[in-house]
């Protein structure tokens, strides 16, 4: 029988003999030789992007072109294999490397000018009903996770955005619609499978390697190793019912203080999971608040009524269907914001955790701000924490804002230079003004290269310990990025 190679491999020989024929005409790949590069491509199932490649540059890409990065080599990796072959090149190169699962670090951290490890072709999903575990590779995103728990039964929390993936996500904790009925993601987390700097594998779990376990739960990715598999515990859920209420200006404040006294810590029930939006639709601010129940449509109504009560109060949309397609319906449904933004816009987010009440008054001072945004594209929203969230006990992971009402949050966008500087003064003075309502601390996901104080604002009281996992998993520093999580102090690879 003749034997024929594959397109995919006759595709990577010719970038592999591409890679060694600029050898004879260029300098090295920085650190990278020439032949080094051919023969990390013809060791891998995915493939190499260097400079020189024809989709360099938008491989190279965050979702934010906020950032720009130019690294010297991207690696799509599409198996286990594939990672040990990256970080083995890696430390034999002393390569810089970045983890990347769908590449949306609100700080940038995703892209290096060193190497980039993409995990965004291991995508998988492996539901096993019997034990009630499901089986996730790093850089399945969200629509495809959901899509695949669709018609099961089953449920792990994921976040509104469906081209989230998984790798990133849970590292950071994880907040979505039912989290407040189940947990933050990373508190479903039974196991991870995960790929040391000494090019070693694995299992992290409450019984084995716990210090990992406990660590890349809410310790953020990029840190310890990387991510190559997590398995859940699922949850049983049938159905919820998808939601948006809107109210007139004259109403915001009183709302905003009805919802942080009766649907956040405490008063609504664990199976109301919402989001409170405040943007600008058809040049007008708009205050809605859209989310699920894990239940009937009438035993959710019955759950808002007094919300439905307040003056100018609007069903806008209402819906019953399973997670995943409700999921995708709140989308569209009412309206999208930021209303209208234009392709390939940049942004600027900053967050911090409400944890005393606010008074109404303090509440109209913040809508009265949101009202003075120089551009229409400005959003800022509160995600409600309580139920499971507050509930699971602080110490049993690495995610510590539990005692906490709602994360604020406040996005804001620019085209150019001039608009950065504007914009980013607004939410500067956005975030002073309700500096003095907020416990100082920053949820992980919404990374702000901005921080003096990272390791305060993400992990508080944790970080201590997880600078002993990193010892103890990276003693040599080989995972690190701007906010990163330090060696201890005398500690080799630690600062002095």
């Amino acid at each position: 029988m003749a034997h024929r190679k594959s397109p995919a491999r006759l595709a990577k020989d010719a970038r592999a003999a591409h890679f060694r024929a600029l050898s004879a005409r260029q300098a090295a790949v920085h650190a990278l030789p020439w032949d080094a590069a051919a023969a990390l491509e013809l060791a891998l199932v995915g493939r190499v992007v260097l400079p020189s490649s024809p989709d360099y540059d938008q491989a190279r890409q965050e979702s934010n072109p906020a950032f720009q990065s130019y690294p010297q080599l991207i690696v799509y990796c599409v198996c286990e294999n594939d990672v040990l072959e990256c970080l083995a090149v890696a430390r034999r190169y002393q390569l810089w490397v970045a983890v990347r699962c769908g590449g949306h670090s609100t700080g940038g951290y995703s892209v290096n000018n060193g190497m980039v490890v993409d995990l965004s072709e291991m995508r998988g999903v492996v539901l096993d009903r019997a034990t009630q575990r499901v089986h996730v590779l790093p850089g399945t995103d969200f629509d495809r996770f959901n899509g695949a728990m669709n018609g099961t039964g089953w449920h792990v929390p994921t976040g509104a955005c469906g081209s989230v993936c998984v790798g990133g996500f849970v590292q950071g904790g994880g907040y979505g619609y039912t989290s407040r009925a189940f947990g933050i993601q990373s508190d479903l987390v039974e196991s991870f499978r995960v790929a040391l700097a000494d090019g070693r594998i694995v299992t992290a779990s409450a019984t084995e390697n716990p210090l990992l376990w406990w660590a890349m739960r809410g310790g953020t990715g990029g840190n310890f190793g990387v991510l190559l598999q997590v398995t859940y515990r699922m949850v049983p859920l049938d159905q919820v019912w998808a939601w948006a209420i809107g109210w007139p200006a004259t109403s915001a404040a009183q709302v905003f203080s009805m919802l942080q006294s009766r649907y956040m810590r405490t008063g609504a029930p664990d199976a109301l999971g919402y989001m409170m939006n405040l943007g600008i639709l058809n040049g007008q601010p708009v205050y809605m608040a859209q989310g699920m129940f894990c239940g009937t449509a009438e035993a959710g109504m019955q759950a808002l009524a007094p919300l439905l009560a307040l003056p100018g109060a609007q069903l806008l949309c209402s819906n019953t269907g399973s997670y995943p397609a409700m999921n995708v319906w709140l989308e569209d449904h009412p309206y999208t914001l930021p209303d209208a933004l234009p392709d390939g816009i940049c942004e600027t987010k900053a967050c911090g955790y409400i944890a005393r009440p606010l008074t109404q008054a303090d509440w109209q001072s913040i809508v009265d701000y949101f009202a003075t945004s120089p551009n229409p594209w400005s959003l800022a929203y509160l995600e409600p924490y309580g139920g499971a969230i507050n509930r699971y006990p602080v110490e049993a992971s690495a995610f510590v804002h539990r005692d906490v009402d709602a994360d604020l949050v406040v996005d804001v966008f620019w085209r150019n230079a001039e608009e950065r500087v504007q914009m980013e003064a607004w939410l500067d003075r956005f975030m002073q003004l309700v500096q003095p309502f907020l416990n100082g601390h920053v949820y992980q996901n919404y990374p702000d290269s901005r921080l003096q104080d990272f390791t305060h604002a993400y992990w508080g009281p944790a970080y201590l310990q997880l600078q002993q996992a990193k010892a103890a998993y990276d003693p040599g520093n080989f995972f690190c990025f701007q906010q990163s999580i330090a060696l201890p102090r005398g500690q080799a690879g630690a600062p002095a």
